[in-house]
């Protein structure tokens, strides 16, 4: 008992997938035995029939407060991380010890009460949905990772949610709570984390690591980008965006966030003036291959690791020594292919490594495949802003694990489009706030 209120994701988890078991066996049910709509040889329409689990008691209730539930798991989630994360928790220990142990809860019980019960699902769309939380659910059990199984039960519960209206609660919530820590270690209410002499000044601004802090900034840049649009940014969000961008590099000199920082507002500029380079199949292909490219970069480039050439040197110094980190990691962590604990020890910020170690090719494969088509899918579809901001998480990836963390990297919410391939990928545009969703006589839905 004292282990579930202590860690509760672990036994969160195990509900999860039985309650996605219960609910397949359930539908199956329903499909063979349950009032027929079509012939008794129809079974392919049966299957594509769209059924809230469990029975339609309340169905309309209960998807409206599914959406609720969403943005309550995320708006806590992202208090957590950003907030109580800090250095607050030494200042306020109860805080830690005891608040961050009933905000845990009340995430993960959202979260399920938003796959379980306030979720319309097709028979394939269940299938899918329970065969990935299986397969994650499996690697969790050995790597007890719990950010890549957090990624995927937002993934999940996103489905059919305004994500526009919970960005926007997320992205007050991120803000306020990076002011406040910020403002706090400058005014001496909260101790900070600070490197002097060794010709890089770095200041964490109240958060245990320079990189985390960056990737605050960054993850707080993506999610502005996101609400204000590629084709709304004007002079004045630039600006602000620069701002942002010389506080990372000269405040907590984290080189990574920094360096996604420049490709946000670059791509962005070039999205804004030239909107048409998205366009061509070509680009679509090649950026939509950016994760396996990443993590093939990633792999080939830790396997040649040599110390004494120049190129890889030089690139090793450029990336914060990761190709050596990799090397050493890959030399040491056996090969696992349903995941394992670190080794004591082991340090790869590079996402796609850490991931191949740690979860194994099975999720990796989930993981770096379903980023990839979701880059084609919002290209395609037209969703510029989106993709250019997942890749920019994708670009981050290779010198941190942040590309996996749902509260830093909110184009995760958008991977429902590809796990539940609706008929258009939801995105963060304005249309999305007023999205409803309505229930026909027939089990049909729209949006």
């Amino acid at each position: 008992m004292y282990s579930f209120l202590v860690d509760c994701l672990y036994d969160y988890a195990n509900v999860a997938v039985l309650g996605l078991f219960a609910g397949c066996v359930w539908y199956a049910w329903q499909t063979v035995f349950g009032p027929k709509t079509a012939p008794w040889f129809s079974l392919a329409q049966q299957l594509t029939t769209p059924r809230i689990l469990f029975g339609d008691w309340l169905s309309g209730r209960r998807l409206s407060i599914g959406s609720w539930l969403f943005t309550l798991a995320a708006v806590v989630y992202q208090f957590e991380i950003f907030f109580a994360n800090s250095l607050y928790r030494y200042r306020i220990p109860w805080l830690f010890d005891y608040g961050t142990m009933v905000l845990d809860h009340i995430l993960a019980l959202c979260l399920l009460g938003k796959i379980l019960l306030c979720t319309r699902y097709d028979g394939r769309q269940l299938a899918v949905a329970f065969g990935t939380l299986f397969v994650i659910r499996w690697v969790f059990m050995n790597n007890h990772d719990k950010w890549m199984l957090l990624a995927l039960l937002f993934a999940l519960a996103a489905k059919d949610v305004p994500l526009r209206r919970a960005l926007k609660a997320v992205f007050t919530v991120g803000a306020a709570s990076v002011v406040v820590v910020a403002v706090s270690s400058l005014l001496g209410v909260i101790n900070t984390v600070q490197e002097l002499g060794t010709g890089r000044y770095r200041n964490s601004f109240g958060y245990g690591w320079y990189n985390f802090f960056g990737a605050c900034l960054l993850g707080l840049a993506v999610m502005y980008v996101c609400l204000r649009g590629i084709k709304r940014l004007k002079w004045f969000d630039f600006a602000l965006l620069a701002a942002v961008t010389l506080l990372c590099n000269f405040g907590p000199d984290s080189r990574a966030a920094s360096m996604c920082l420049c490709v946000l507002m670059v791509a962005a500029l070039v999205v804004r003036i030239w909107p048409v380079v998205l366009r061509p199949l070509p680009v679509r292909i090649l950026l939509a291959a950016a994760p396996v490219l990443a993590f093939a970069a990633s792999m080939i480039l830790a396997f040649l690791w040599n110390p004494d050439n120049p190129v890889l040197a030089m690139l090793d110094r450029l990336l914060s020594t990761r190709i050596s980190l990799g090397w050493e990691a890959l030399q040491t962590m056996p090969f696992a292919i349903a995941g394992q604990m670190p080794a004591d020890g082991m340090l790869v910020d590079n996402a796609y490594l850490h991931y191949w170690l740690v979860a194994g090719p099975v999720a990796s494969a989930l993981i770096w495949g379903g980023f990839a088509l979701l880059v084609w899918r919002l290209l395609k579809q037209g969703h510029a802003t989106e993709a250019i901001c997942c890749l920019v998480m994708i670009c981050h990836g290779t010198m941190e694990g942040h590309v996996i963390w749902a509260c830093v990297n909110v184009t995760i919410w958008l991977l429902c489009g590809v796990i539940f391939w609706p008929e258009r990928q939801p995105s963060f545009s304005c249309a999305e706030e007023t999205k409803k969703v309505k229930i026909h006589s027939k089990g049909a839905v729209t949006l």
